[in-house]
């Protein structure tokens, strides 16, 4: 979604400054919607996007729009986004180091921190906002969750 916006955006010849000012947000937060970053606009951001592009929203879950998905708060336990944290389990894929994240390692406190390093967990992918599952890659846009 978040790249059809900004090819729509470019086809149509309109700088991120001047829909950023139409939309009602700022040009960074537009930029990094637009590489991919969904958790940078608020729903009604994205849906005067979506309506002024003619997108329709993919659907995530049974009757939830992508954009509402994006700031759905998530009552799994979060990762830490810290890649040089110890509660990581490294492992190669073609040459490619990834990193499974461990989110057993939640601090007993309330959930909110690394209990390894101490980092705010993660509660969404931080690519593109996607639900989290146990694995090291987003199965929503395909990205690690930890470089």
């Amino acid at each position: 979604m978040c790249f059809k916006v900004r090819d729509a955006r470019k086809k149509a010849g309109i700088s991120q400054s001047a829909l950023a000012a139409e939309i009602g947000c700022k040009q960074p937060a537009l930029s990094m919607f637009e590489q991919g970053d969904g958790t940078k606009l608020n729903d009604e951001a994205i849906g005067k996007l979506l309506k002024k592009f003619d997108i329709k929203a993919e659907m995530v879950n049974e009757g939830e729009t992508a954009a509402a998905a994006i700031n759905v708060d998530l009552k799994d336990k979060g990762y830490c986004p810290n890649p040089h944290c110890p509660s990581h389990h490294a492992y190669m894929v073609e040459g490619r180091r990834l990193l499974r994240p461990d989110r057993e390692a939640e601090d007993p406190a309330g959930g909110r921190f690394c209990a390894i390093c101490g980092e705010v967990l993660e509660r969404k992918c931080p690519n593109c906002g996607g639900a989290l599952h146990d694995g090291a890659i987003c199965t929503f846009c395909g990205n690690p969750y930890v470089v």
